[in-house]
């Protein structure tokens, strides 16, 4: 495969033609079986060090421009013929590519996902800062809201990366500890440990 793309900020093994880039989009949109916004999809593969910033752009342009991938509602939607490239051009491109660009792409969908579903806001306050973490329940109001005093901008940064990644597990130990319920209390700690033990 000619190697006629842009390769700034690429991590070695990935990709420098035009052609597997596309292939790799194609791939990706019909993999993860998820609504991805051309931002979301663009920032996927950039930050997994793949594909140069520019090079999918364009990529991405040419492909909605020859009806191989629609914009519906800023979401990117692959056509029939989008999906048969997919499927028929896939083996072209490493195992580790594929697996890293989908894995990279279902992985910023959940932080995005989680990130509408839940809020945290950091505002001044008298001895610091303020940190107001909530899991939105929309109409009916917020199913949990908390209201934290920190320090420093790096404690409130830490507590903002920890919330938005496991607001679940935040809630049930919140409920746990609130109701008495010992078994709860368990059953989340054990929770808490195995999603420790599963990083390492």
């Amino acid at each position: 495969m000619q190697n006629d793309a842009l390769d700034a900020g690429i991590r070695p093994g990935g990709l420098r033609s035009k052609q597997d880039i596309k292939i790799l989009v194609c791939y990706v949109l019909d993999k993860t079986g998820v609504k991805l916004t051309r931002t979301s999809l663009e920032q996927a593969l950039i930050s997994s060090q793949l594909v140069n910033y520019f090079e999918v752009s364009d990529c991405l342009s040419d492909l909605i421009a020859k009806g191989n991938v629609k914009a519906e509602d800023n979401f990117c939607v692959l056509t029939s013929t989008g999906k048969r490239i997919a499927a028929e051009l896939k083996e072209s491109l490493p195992p580790s590519v594929r697996d890293r660009a989908v894995e990279t792409a279902l992985n910023l969908f959940e932080r995005e996902k989680r990130e509408r579903e839940n809020a945290v806001n950091v505002t001044p306050s008298e001895n610091g800062l303020k940190v107001e973490c909530k899991i939105l329940g929309g109409e009916d109001g917020d199913l949990l809201s908390i209201a934290l005093s920190v320090a420093d901008r790096e404690q409130a940064k830490v507590i903002k990366e920890h919330f938005l990644e496991k607001p679940d597990i935040i809630y049930s130990a919140v409920i746990a500890l609130l109701t008495g319920n010992n078994d709860f209390i368990k059953d989340t700690l054990n929770r808490i440990s195995e999603e420790k033990s599963e990083k390492r």
